[in-house]
């Protein structure tokens, strides 16, 4: 993490494997997060493409676990928010 952070110097790692993907439908992905190599959650994620009249409807679903010391899904979901959000802004939905 940056100096700027409140964990300056530390490693926080993600491992995501690729479950699924069928194109133009849906990817499906599986990973783990840790904080110094203590896992702190794991999550499935599914991204669905649906087509509607004039373009396409994304579904985000995130399923998680948290484990001790994990930012908890009420963290998760803003984040998946803002990300989505900044899609939305660039004029993808």
């Amino acid at each position: 993490m940056g100096q700027n952070t409140p964990f300056p110097g530390a490693l926080i790692s993600n491992q995501e494997v690729f479950q699924d993907i069928v194109e133009n439908q849906r990817v499906v992905t599986a990973s783990a997060m840790a904080f110094e190599g203590r896992r702190f959650s794991a999550s499935l994620l599914t991204f669905e493409f649906l087509a509607v009249d004039g373009g396409t409807v994304l579904v985000c679903t995130h399923q998680g676990a948290f484990f001790e010391g994990a930012d908890g899904p009420e963290r998760r979901e803003k984040g998946w928010q803002d990300l989505l959000a900044r899609l939305e802004k660039e004029g993808l939905r």
